[in-house]
C-alpha cells in the first residue's frame, strides 16, 4: 500500500447460496498489517488471511473437522475460536477478535456447515473444509473437541 492510509471500506458480497463473490478486505490496512478476517453468510464461514500469512495453512490442511466457537477472550464479547480438529492433542488454533469479523452469526449451536479460507484473494482458495461445527462458550480459548 505503499504506506499511505487507505480510506477504502470493508464491504463484501455473496451469492444466493452464501460464498463470497466480492471483497475490499485484501486492499485494507487491515490486510497489509497483518490481519484476518471472518466473514459469515447463510451457510458458509469465509477467512480471509493475509498471503504473507499463510504459512500456517500447512497446520490446517490434515484437519477433518472445524470447530468454531463464540466467546469472550481477554474480557472481550464475541470473538471466535477456529480450532482445526485433525485428532491430535494439541490441534491447531487461532482467535479472531471481534474487530475482525464482519458480523456475529445468529447460529444456534450445533450448526454445521461450510469454512473457505482465502489467502491474498477470492481467486486464492487455499481450502475448503464441509464438516464445520458451530457452538458458544463462555470465555476463550475453549479447545474441546465436539
Amino acid at each position: 500500500m505503499n504506506g499511505q492510509l487507505s480510506l477504502l471500506p470493508l464491504m463484501n458480497q455473496f451469492d444466493k447460496e452464501g460464498f463470497v463473490t466480492y471483497t475490499t478486505f485484501f486492499d485494507t490496512d487491515d490486510c497489509e498489517a497483518g490481519n484476518c478476517h471472518l466473514v459469515f453468510n447463510i451457510s458458509t464461514y469465509s477467512l480471509f488471511i493475509p498471503e504473507k500469512k499463510d504459512d500456517w495453512l500447512t497446520e490446517t490442511v490434515e484437519a477433518e473437522s472445524v470447530v468454531i466457537t463464540r466467546g469472550s477472550y481477554n474480557g472481550v464479547k464475541d470473538c471466535f475460536e477456529i480450532m482445526f480438529e485433525d485428532n491430535s492433542e494439541t490441534p491447531f488454533m487461532i482467535i479472531i477478535p471481534n474487530n475482525q469479523i464482519s458480523r456475529v452469526s445468529p447460529l444456534k449451536e450445533g450448526w454445521n456447515g461450510n469454512l473457505y479460507i482465502f489467502s491474498g484473494s477470492l481467486n486464492n482458495c487455499k481450502q475448503k473444509h464441509e464438516k464445520v461445527y458451530y457452538r458458544v462458550a463462555d470465555s476463550l480459548p475453549f479447545c474441546k473437541p465436539v
